[in-house]
């Protein structure tokens, strides 16, 4: 079972995967994390010498996945894997999975994903990677970078509802937690990268953009989790996937939006383990 890490840090608010036995009987499975480039663990920009480092600038979705199945089968010597299961960013690794090595895995389970970014996507993560570049060419510390990226990350990660139930003074301190959180945990220039790979991403890449031809690779089982109410990764194409490949879906309503993950983490866990369970 290999399950690809989150986009937006590690901050324990955010990232439900130390919440893992929610989603997967761990008594029953063996599951394997991966950290995913970028992340500040594996191979990233700052634990890269700087003749290096300008690879990272065109790293892909589809990179980390061909790395993922290189430790796989070159390293772990695991032909199959039963499931692959990815929220955000590892949801579009998910669906990478899903459609790249299609003959290797069983079960596929994106939450929260996209398998094709939108124009809204795009512009948001572009306005996001805006904040680290524009802050380093003003060279402004980076505590009051992190502090912009999650000030804008925060009007997307929940909807306007989530964020106007509570008081205007207890917004702030969250964010303000959030940012030092990612400060301690994260570099500026990590963060970058992964936003790069997320706000291009296509699985119908080599299909011309179709997705109903990158669909057509799928031979897995998939459960495709979502929410209309996401305003960090518009749901639409993952629904459309979904019709393609006729998976199972489980559409959550929720003013947490794309933190659903984390809000409604018993809910979506109960959809994950009984579609395991098949």
């Amino acid at each position: 079972m290999l399950i690809p890490t989150w986009l937006l840090g590690r901050s324990e608010d955010w990232i439900p995967l130390l919440g893992l036995d929610a989603y997967v009987d761990t008594t029953r499975f063996y599951a394997l994390v991966v950290d995913a480039f970028g992340d500040g663990h594996s191979s990233s920009p700052s634990n890269t010498s700087t003749d290096g480092r300008a690879a990272f600038d065109e790293l892909t979705i589809a990179d980390m996945v061909e790395a993922q199945h290189r430790l796989l089968t070159e390293h772990l010597k695991l032909a199959r894997l039963h499931a692959v299961i990815g929220i955000s960013m590892g949801g579009m690794q998910a669906f990478e999975w899903a459609v790249r090595y299609p003959t290797v895995v069983d079960v596929v389970i994106p939450i929260m994903a996209s398998p094709q970014v939108t124009p809204f996507d795009q512009l948001l993560w572009t306005t996001a990677l805006s904040e680290v570049e524009n802050g380093r060419s003003l060279r402004a510390p980076d505590d009051s970078v992190w502090t912009q990226a999650t000030r804008l990350l925060t009007l997307f990660l929940r909807t306007p509802r989530a964020v106007n139930e509570a008081a205007s003074a207890a917004v702030m301190a969250e964010i303000t937690k959030q940012a030092d959180a990612l400060k301690q945990t994260w570099i500026l220039e990590d963060y970058a990268t992964q936003v790069r790979a997320a706000r291009r991403y296509d699985v119908a890449a080599s299909f011309d953009g179709d997705l109903a031809r990158a669909a057509a690779q799928v031979r897995a089982r998939m459960l495709v989790v979502f929410s209309w109410d996401d305003r960090m990764l518009t749901a639409g194409p993952a629904v459309d996937f979904a019709r393609h490949v006729r998976a199972d879906t489980l559409s959550i309503s929720s003013p947490c939006g794309h933190t659903a993950s984390v809000c409604e983490r018993a809910r979506i866990g109960v959809a994950v383990r009984e579609f395991l369970a098949r």
